[in-house]
């Protein structure tokens, strides 16, 4: 279905887009950076949608899409799996917060473990800042030393967005460096903490985590994996297993529960039993996004990554032979786009236009596997008119989000 620039929007009875009301009521206009209108081709990109069922999602006028973005990577295995609906639904009518520990978060607990083995002991938390910020604060206790050398994008703790200027808001020295340009002592280094797969999965990264690996053993560096988005969409569920790496702490997120929210921190007992570290909040056993993790990692129980592994490299080797003018680069369940921006943003637009919904990164999920002949066959179309200079943009540039500045630094 093809969608016009000025049929993008909904209006209510007094005339007004659902963004014009979201900047009447919500903070910056918007509750994820990542997804402002601004990140995307504003005038042309659908601001806000109604639902999601498997690969499919429907803007708030109707409008349907195949949708790559996957809810930022919360959609492994498609929007509302019923699995994971039937389990949330079967279990509100026992409580959502209990006044006292639930046998639930000891049962997802001992889940998780089955799933990432080298974790003695583990905390869910309700976000991947959350799991990211309380690694940072274990690791320092665990150490006794001040400084967290950083690569990547961890979320919106302070120390994190202390690191990428204006950083406004944040007054204190926070004491976090970039792991890259660190040329000082690693004496008064408490832990490093990196995406082991961001985009790059070649020979020389996977060498340079093994060198880090050894370094950090050397040095009492605590090593800390943000798997918050690897998690559960590599070969053997984790980068850290994957790579037969393993590192101190591990944090996992988005994937895990479906987009319920749900995170976690694991690692060893003698770093996670420490008596003297707090971080508690009331929601952390909150039951239904536990009983949504329970049955996502059944349901990825039952699937076979490898085999979504080798499909996803299949169709980005596909995607990617058919011009040199937009790239996808990345590991084969995530990605993102290259080429210049004008040409994002014209294929941005034209694909949405025909009912694909692609952004600024690429997810693929066990949803997306049945669709590789229509999307390509659609890109391919997309990008040759791009190439005869057919097409004109009809919105505006999209603006990189916060998390992606950070990771191109």
């Amino acid at each position: 279905m093809i969608m016009r620039a000025n049929e993008c929007f909904t209006l209510n009875k007094t005339g007004t887009t659902y963004q014009n009301r979201a900047e009447n009521c919500i903070s910056q206009g918007a509750l994820t950076n990542s997804k402002r209108p601004e990140s995307l081709v504003k005038g042309i990109y659908p601001t806000h949608l109604k639902r999601g069922k498997g690969a499919y999602l429907w803007d708030e006028k109707g409008v349907k899409y195949l949708d790559y973005i996957c809810g930022l990577g919360t959609a492994l295995l498609g929007h509302s799996p019923e699995a994971v609906i039937a389990a949330i639904l079967g279990g509100m009518g026992d409580g959502i917060s209990l006044s006292l520990s639930s046998t639930l978060e000891v049962e997802c607990a001992e889940m998780v473990k089955s799933f990432v083995p080298f974790i003695d002991k583990l905390k869910f938390f309700k976000n991947g800042s959350d799991a990211c910020t309380a690694a940072v604060r274990f690791a320092r206790a665990h150490t006794g030393r001040k400084y967290v050398l950083s690569e990547g994008y961890h979320g919106s703790g302070d120390g994190f967005v202390s690191m990428t200027k204006p950083a406004s808001g944040i007054m204190d020295d926070c004491y976090y460096s970039d792991l890259n340009k660190w040329d000082q002592d690693w004496g008064d280094v408490a832990c490093v903490i990196l995406e082991p797969f961001n985009l790059d999965i070649g020979k020389d990264r996977i060498q340079w985590l093994m060198d880090l690996r050894e370094k950090c053993t050397k040095e009492g560096v605590v090593l800390i994996f943000d798997e918050v988005i690897t998690g559960m969409r590599v070969p053997g569920y984790t980068v850290s297993r994957y790579l037969g790496i393993e590192p101190d702490l591990i944090c996992l997120g988005k994937a895990i529960a479906s987009g319920m929210p749900l995170s976690v921190l694991g690692g060893p007992r003698e770093i996670m039993d420490d008596p003297q570290v707090f971080y508690s909040q009331t929601a952390q056993g909150e039951r239904l996004s536990l009983l949504a993790c329970m049955a996502t990692l059944q349901e990825i129980k039952k699937k076979d990554v490898n085999n979504l592994w080798e499909q996803g490299a299949y169709f980005q080797e596909r995607f990617n032979a058919i011009s040199d003018i937009i790239k996808l680069e990345g590991y084969p369940t995530r990605a993102r786009f290259a080429g210049s921006d004008l040409d994002k943003a014209l294929f941005f637009q034209e694909s949405v236009r025909a009912g694909i919904l692609f952004g600024p990164s690429f997810f693929y999920g066990f949803a997306q596997m049945e669709f590789d002949i229509l999307t390509l066959s659609t890109v391919s179309d997309i990008i040759r008119r791009i190439e005869v200079g057919s097409v004109k943009l009809g919105g505006e540039l999209p603006q990189s989000p916060f998390s992606q500045k950070v990771r191109d630094k």
